[in-house]
């Protein structure tokens, strides 16, 4: 099994937007490179620090095993594969140290403007900090290991101006990898100034731990933009969520929140209890009038299971419904106040009953307790994104967005920190509701810098390596996608040599050989025949000589 662990010099590349100017000098890959397993793991020990002066590819599962440290300075580039996935095991640390100016990138190693969610794993960090469950094994499946412990300051180390860009592996239906996944992470890890965009899971999961972050982006994902799980405790401020209005999740419903205490509705302890103040979620609404037919977006929040999750001073605009509190317990917990929700700014269009947004269908109390005087909250009946007066102009720049509180807005002049679940020095106390100050403009704010609200467009690497074939040269892909039992597999060679065409299951086997040998340059054609398969998602890799192309499809029976 191959392990290229080390750094070839291939000449000078120039690293691209939103980076700071800078040499590349080499490139080197993390993890191991297998044709006949995709996914094998790869588990470091010791201590590795990486360099920004080289260009690094994931490959597979890359464990950092417990007493194992990761390093990784400010403007470097992780290029993440099929199915590359890093993970932070119990014991083990990352120091992920980006700054402002130089934010650590891990991005999709396809080229600009063919990247899609789901082209690698994303970030899992696991830690010792309480969960509710015994034994507990991470969303995804395949991760190996447990988490969680009785230390709720246990630390994972430091994950701050870091971006994670089109993550989100799908191993199975309901099985997948989300944008960064936290599994019983400690109070003593520092994570904070995170983006996750075009997540094909949830940008954030976190099941249970007590870490606390803060300064948080969620940008185009397909599922929630923030969900909670299996008693986590964190406090979280300055959130904000935008979604593109093309992505949701075609398997289930798209919500700005969502969170449960332990996925059955018991009351298992620690209980799912986290406190949010100052988030801005901007739905698919946010950046046009109308939605595509048969699009999944669904409420602004939904809580359910026993969750206690409370929000404060915030503005959740933009998604079809209002508020979902299900389940007896929940609702329980709603009335006698111990979930709280409080100076939140709501806006949605979908009138469940007449004159309320909110899922009454679900509880048909719901608008009673969120209108409450006493608790300031607005937005249960219909009304538009621009009565909220977010932004220069309606609708948002996807690309480059502006969702500043403009003068005579809601938003300004209404947050209130006097509430028992505020007084921790943890929360900044701030005049406005949601996560910026309108005091300034955009480019002021605490997203100016670090952020890319257009990873399409950005090119981490203007110059291939030496030898190698542009990645846009090679075409791949499939049709009809998703099939039953058949697809046709389309792919162009660039030049004549050695190729091979192969297919893969969800755990990386290998289940048909369709090409290997020589082949001419120019366009080829071949038949996938999937009976005796069951549904599900696998994967095809074209690999040639100095290049290497995956697609994605999906068979349903």
């Amino acid at each position: 099994m191959s392990k290229r662990l080390t750094a070839y010099l291939l000449g000078l590349m120039v690293a691209a937007a939103a980076l700071p100017a800078l040499a590349w000098v080499g490139t080197a890959d993390l993890g191991t490179i297998d044709p006949l397993d995709p996914l094998a793991p790869y588990h470091q020990t010791g201590v590795r620090t990486l360099s920004p002066d080289t260009l690094y590819t994931l490959h597979g599962l890359y464990y950092v095993t417990d007493g194992a440290v990761i390093n990784i300075p400010p403007a470097t580039v992780i290029l993440g594969t099929f199915g590359g996935t890093l993970v932070i095991q119990p014991g083990g640390q990352i120091f992920a140290t980006g700054t402002e100016t130089a934010p650590v990138v891990m991005t999709s190693n396809q080229p600009a403007g063919l990247r899609n969610p789901g082209d690698w794993g994303g970030v899992v960090i696991l830690g010792r900090a309480p969960v509710n469950q015994a034994n507990p094994l991470i969303e995804g499946g395949i991760i190996e290991g447990t988490f969680g412990g009785t230390d709720p300051h246990d630390s994972s180390g430091v994950f701050k101006y870091v971006r994670i860009e089109y993550p989100g592996y799908r191993f199975q239906l309901n099985n997948e990898i989300n944008g960064l996944t936290s599994g019983g992470v400690g109070d003593g890890t520092e994570v904070h100034h995170v983006q996750v965009s075009y997540s094909f899971d949830d940008s954030y999961e976190w099941f249970g731990g007590t870490v606390n972050p803060h300064h948080l982006v969620a940008f185009g994902g397909t599922d929630d933009e923030f969900d909670t799980d299996f008693g986590f405790q964190g406090k979280l401020q300055f959130v904000f969520g935008l979604r593109d209005p093309e992505m949701w999740d075609p398997n289930g419903s798209s919500n700005g929140f969502e969170s449960d205490n332990d996925g059955t509705g018991t009351l298992a302890a620690p209980r799912t209890f986290p406190i949010f103040s100052n988030v801005t979620l901007c739905g698919p609404l946010a950046t046009r009038d109308t939605l595509v037919t048969g699009n999944k977006f669904a409420t602004s929040a939904t809580l359910r299971r026993s969750t206690r999750t409370s929000v404060f001073n915030s503005v959740i605009a933009g998604y079809p419904k209002g508020m979902s509190i299900r389940d007896a317990e929940t609702q329980d917990d709603a009335w006698n106040d111990t979930l709280r929700v409080r100076n939140l700014s709501l806006q949605a269009i979908t009138e469940v009953s007449p004159g309320i947004v909110h899922e009454t269908n679900k509880w048909a109390d719901v608008a009673t307790w969120y209108d409450r005087a006493a608790y300031n909250n607005t937005g249960t009946a219909p009304r538009l994104f621009s009565d909220l007066l977010i932004g220069a102009s309606y609708p948002l720049n996807l690309n480059d967005p502006d969702a500043v509180p403009q003068a005579g807005s809601e938003l300004i002049g209404s947050a209130d920190f006097s509430d028992s679940y505020l007084q921790d020095p943890l929360f900044t106390p701030v005049s406005y509701r949601g996560a910026f100050d309108p005091a300034l403009p955009m480019s002021g704010q605490w997203t100016a810098g670090w952020t890319n609200f257009d990873p399409q467009n950005s090119n981490y690497a203007s110059v291939s390596a030496v030898g190698e074939v542009p990645s846009t040269l090679v075409n791949l892909r499939n049709h009809p996608n998703p099939f039953n039992p058949s697809t046709s597999i389309k792919f162009s060679v660039p030049r004549d040599g050695q190729v091979t065409l192969s297919v893969f299951d969800i755990r990386g086997r290998r289940v048909a050989t369709l090409a290997d040998g020589r082949m001419s340059a120019g366009d080829h054609d071949v038949h996938f025949d999937g009976t005796g398969l069951s549904s599900g998602t696998y994967f095809y890799r074209l690999v040639g000589e100095g290049y290497s192309r995956t697609g994605k499809m999906q068979m349903v029976k």
